[in-house]
């Protein structure tokens, strides 16, 4: 049971297949949020981050904060691995420092079973208000 070890959807990723695309993709969501700081704050605690993906394929990736540090990332990557059917896509790992928003946060990313991508983060950048 993961019931507490993920608690909410903390990051949106919008992938895309390069440089202008990227420039296209900001533009477009500054104006539609109405929101210039980047990374774009949905909510009160949630962050859009849009990005070139390494295949150039565009996709749209949900990370969902799990309380804790890194340790606690790696137990639940591993555990969507051995009991629940999920592939590892990137274990845990700092993103690159051009994409470091804060510098404690980590982030993975596993498929489930169906092929779906789904992301794992610890310390995201808008923490849950209080």
């Amino acid at each position: 049971m993961l019931k507490g070890k993920v608690t909410r959807p903390a990051i949106i990723e919008m992938g895309v297949a390069d440089a202008a695309q990227l420039a296209k993709t900001k533009t477009f969501y500054e104006a539609l949020l109405g929101e210039t700081k980047y990374p774009y704050r949905l909510l009160t605690d949630m962050a859009l981050l849009c990005v070139v993906t390494s295949d150039g394929s565009t996709q749209t990736t949900i990370y969902w904060e799990v309380p804790g540090d890194g340790t606690d990332l790696k137990k639940v990557y591993d555990d969507l691995i051995k009991n629940h059917g999920c592939e590892g896509v990137h274990p845990p790992h700092k993103p690159p420092k051009e994409m470091l928003l804060k510098g404690d946060l980590e982030l993975a990313t596993l498929a489930d079973a169906a092929g779906n991508v789904l992301g794992l983060v610890t310390n995201p950048p808008y923490p849950p208000l209080t």
